[in-house]
């Protein structure tokens, strides 16, 4: 298994205190504190100045925080955003790898400066005198929103070792390749194919949802979003992206896998050699199921000792 567990990316606009208290007590595995499409450019300072509480109420709850920032406004973006407690950042709309170098080179001399690594996951403790090294580095998620930065994943995720996940940008997408007249983009499903090829060639986590044509993707309601995220796994996916709280329990849900799922894998282990590669699937999701409960114990550990 590679990397933390992350089912459920909940994108929240950084500036709206409501909806920021509301993803405290959402239960998701990743809170992404967003800079960028959902704030205006009227509240912008005011979603900065709330990003290093809003890094701290997050990890109380249980959560890893990520902070969306806007490439043309970068280096503000990071200079608010570098703090203790975030794990790392999601660069949308990269084209090049100019872009993705220059944000590494801003975190390091963040980092350096503040004294920030990324941190434990949640529930455990670092210790004072544990070494510090590359994996302690905060991560960069690309999320690809234009056909050129498609075109050229495999250079864009090979531009820094920050990058430990990559996602698709729909909406951005649609734009920028034109869907048809009902809104759809005939080569999602190409491109979310592609997507899963390349990140697991290069070793990054692929993250998104495979949403219904008839659904509104990452405003869908439960059972979309629960199908969305079943979907999503079956084709490699272990997590999507969504903004509202309500969709967190169907993508927590659909990521891990079910028990009759764990008991049909149990089976395949007691039947059929070690070796074969139907055991090492069966031996995996077994794998992959634990993580999930192990993860939803520690956010209940952490949930518990915030409430006391």
């Amino acid at each position: 298994m590679r990397g933390s567990v992350r089912r459920s990316w909940l994108i929240v606009p950084a500036h709206d205190n409501d909806r920021l208290a509301e993803a405290a007590s959402s239960s998701a595995d990743v809170v992404v504190l967003d800079l960028q499409d959902t704030v205006h450019d009227s509240s912008k300072h005011v979603a900065r100045d709330n990003i290093r509480d809003a890094i701290s109420d997050m990890r109380d709850a249980g959560s890893e925080v990520f902070v969306r920032v806007d490439i043309e406004l970068i280096y503000a973006d990071l200079v608010a955003s570098v703090w203790r407690g975030l794990t790392g950042i999601v660069l949308p709309g990269v084209t090049n790898v100019e872009q993705v170098m220059d944000a590494a080179s801003i975190l390091t001399d963040l980092e350096s400066q503040r004294g920030v690594v990324k941190p434990p996951p949640v529930g455990d403790v670092r210790e004072a005198d544990d070494p510090r090294g590359p994996e302690q580095a905060l991560e960069i998620h690309l999320s690809l929103d234009t056909g050129r930065g498609n075109w050229d994943a495999q250079q864009l995720l090979k531009a820094s070792n920050r990058v430990k996940s990559i996602s698709l940008g729909r909406a951005d997408l649609v734009m920028d390749l034109r869907g048809e007249p009902s809104g759809d983009l005939h080569q999602m499903e190409y491109l979310m194919q592609r997507l899963i090829v390349i990140a697991n060639a290069l070793n990054v986590e692929p993250v998104g949802a495979w949403w219904r044509a008839t659904s509104r993707g990452l405003v869908a309601g439960y059972d979309d979003t629960l199908q969305a995220a079943i979907d999503g796994r079956m084709a490699g996916f272990r997590g999507g992206l969504c903004m509202r709280t309500r969709q967190v329990k169907p993508m927590n849900t659909g990521y891990t896998p079910s028990a009759d799922e764990v008991s049909h894998a149990e089976e395949v282990i007691t039947t059929e050699p070690t070796y074969s590669p139907i055991s090492g699937i069966a031996s995996d999701l077994i794998a992959w199921s634990e993580e999930c409960q192990n993860r939803d114990r520690s956010k209940s550990i952490v949930t518990a000792q915030r409430n006391q």
